[in-house]
Parts: C-alpha cells; structure tokens; sequence
C-alpha cells in the first residue's frame, strides 16, 4: 500500500506547479482587505523591492516673453529606499498513520492522498493568509508592517519622516459636527494623492469606534433625513459583513459623490506567543481612498530551484518524500510585502 501511495505522489498533480496552483486557488477564510483587492499585487523577481516616493511640485507658472527663455522648473529630490521582502513558510507531514484506517470526516470513505493533501494547505493556506492581512493593516495602522512574533518589518513614516495625521471625533458629544470633521479628513486624503482620481473612500472602524458612531445623534439624523431614500437605516446591520470580492458591503455616510463607506472590522488573532492583538486599535478608525494605485503588495519567488528569477506568485506549495519513505513533507510559503506609496493618503481617527 505505502508503494501506491508513493507512486501516486510521483503524478504531474503533486509537483510544484500544480500546488502552488492549487493552493492559490483555495478560497481565503481571512483577509476582508485582501477581498476588497485594495492592493495590487505585483510579482518581482527578486528579494528586495525599491519604492520610490516622487514628491511631484505642482506651481503656477509666470508667463514667458515671446522668443525669450522659459521659465526653468524646479524639481524637488525624490526619495527612494530599497526594502526586503520577508519570507514565511509553513511545514506540514503527510504520514501512513493519516490513511491507514482512517475514516474521512462526515463520510464513510476512507482517507484518500487527495483529500488529506488538500486539507493540509487549506490549514496552512489559511495560516498564511492571516499574516498577510495582519501586515496589509499595518500598513494602515500607523505604517508599521510586524511579523507574527512582533518584529518590525517595515515602518513607511519612520523610513521617509512622514508622520500619520489623527482627527479625533469627539463623538462622546452630542455636538460634534461629524459631517465636517469627515470634510476636513477627506480633504486632506485628496491632497496627499496630489490629483491622483479616487473612486470614493474606506473607514475601517474598531468595535467602540463603530458603536459610538452610529450611535452619535447628528449621524442618525443624516440617515432619517437625507439618506433614507436609498433604503439604508441603522436598524439593519451595515457593518461590513461577507460580501463578494472586490466589493465592500458597509453604510455609506459623508458626501454623494464621493462618500465614505464605514465598515466594523472586528475581531482579535493570536500572535506567535498566543496572545491576542486586535485588528483594529480600540477606539480608532482609519480612512483610506479607493480606486488608486498607490497600496501595492509585492510577491517575491519561492526559494526553489524552478522560480528562482521569476516573479513571484502570493503562494507556493511543495512535496518531498521522507526519508526511508515514511511519508511526505509538505511546505506552503508565502513571501508578501505590502506597501502605501502615498502613506499620508491613510488617516487615523479617533473616537475622542
């Protein structure tokens, strides 16, 4: 029996490129960024990326006199740094004890190669998948990107001298005018993409920010008086539940033309040490654009012989044999970095 399932292991289905292919198709149970595809992923070559930050000067210009000389432009420096792109991987065995006599959950078959090799990559698919949501929220939550251990892989505001901007809402007053410290931070997300066009806005909210703000008076009223008439009211839950990808299901509050759709991430995972870190800070929410090209992810190769120089995928499956044909190793790995390229484009709020 152990020779059959040897040789079947020996099968196109098992080599590298049919399961990376094949861990890449799994659904993620993880990653409502990742979902909403906010970040363009791109494939790179090699191990580290170099990101630029152009700051582009927009001024009027005199006019020139008729024949003469024109006016000579004057570029700022632009900033560049080089960043290397972590690498996580996961190992898994494939052993006789996981078939012989071993009953598929809620079936009466027995356990197949197939059915035991795709449950394993999901665990570590899914594993992998964490992490790299973990880090797309820190490029949010002020710009640090951690690993699972808590080591810092990438600070965007340290690394160029950008600090976030924080708006505190005051919504524990009755008062505060909500609309207009929207207005102020919208205004400021539009200028640091200096032109760039936008599709509307993202507010990735906490639990106690979420609750305290569509709890505020003056945002019930705007939903009783202007925004009824696209079936939206607070006794139905628009805090961003599943939706399919590529969209983002949440309550639009904040303008027409251009609003902010605020949706209640909510949630905690355990760290490398098993304590829980909250997705969201507690009481903060953070606003970003939508429609631009400025969050990248960038993907660098698996460590195998066969991908060495090619750009790289968002995940990569593999299988050994054991030594004296015990069983099979199996390795999922993922090598992600994800990245603002107009960090001040990101900003924080505050329930205070």
């Amino acid at each position: 029996m152990s020779i059959e399932i040897l040789d079947v292991f020996k099968q196109d289905a098992f080599n590298a490129v049919s399961l990376s292919n094949a861990v890449n198709d799994i659904t993620p149970t993880y990653g409502r960024l990742g979902a909403l595809g906010i970040f363009t992923q791109e494939g790179v070559t090699q191990r580290t990326v170099a990101v630029d930050f152009d700051p582009i000067t927009n001024a009027l210009v005199p006019q020139s006199q008729w024949g003469g000389p024109g006016t000579a432009n004057k570029s700022a420096l632009s900033k560049s740094k080089s960043f290397q792109i972590p690498h996580f991987a996961m190992n898994d065995l494939m052993l006789a004890a996981d078939l012989q006599g071993r009953r598929r959950p809620g079936s009466d078959m027995v356990q197949d190669m197939q059915y035991v090799t795709a449950k394993k990559m999901r665990e570590l698919r899914v594993k992998l998948e964490q992490q790299q949501e973990w880090m797309r929220l820190g490029v949010l939550r002020s710009g640090q990107v951690k690993d699972g251990a808590g080591n810092l892989i990438l600070d965007i505001y340290s690394d160029f001298g950008i600090s976030q901007i924080a708006t505190g809402f005051a919504l524990g007053t009755s008062t505060t005018d909500v609309m207009g410290k929207i207005a102020a931070v919208k205004r400021n997300i539009i200028n640091a993409l200096r032109g760039e066009m936008i599709t509307g806005f993202l507010a990735i909210c906490s639990d106690s920010f979420y609750d305290a703000f569509v709890s505020h008076a003056n945002v019930k009223a705007a939903f009783t008086y202007f925004q009824n008439n696209n079936g939206q009211n607070l006794s139905q839950d628009y805090s961003g539940g599943s939706a399919p990808a590529g969209q983002v299901r949440g309550f639009t509050f904040g303008g027409n033309e251009l609003p902010v759709t605020w949706i209640n991430y909510t949630g905690t995972v355990p760290d490398s040490s098993g304590s829980a870190q909250a997705l969201v800070d507690t009481d903060s929410a953070y606003m970003l654009p939508l429609g631009t090209s400025v969050f990248k992810e960038f993907y660098a190769p698996a460590d195998y012989i066969e991908t060495v120089n090619t750009d790289g995928l968002p995940f990569y499956a593999k299988q050994e044999r054991m030594k004296y044909d015990k069983g099979i190793e199996l390795e999922c790995q993922s090598n992600p970095l994800p990245i603002c390229l107009k960090p001040a484009c990101v900003q924080q709020l505050t329930k205070t």
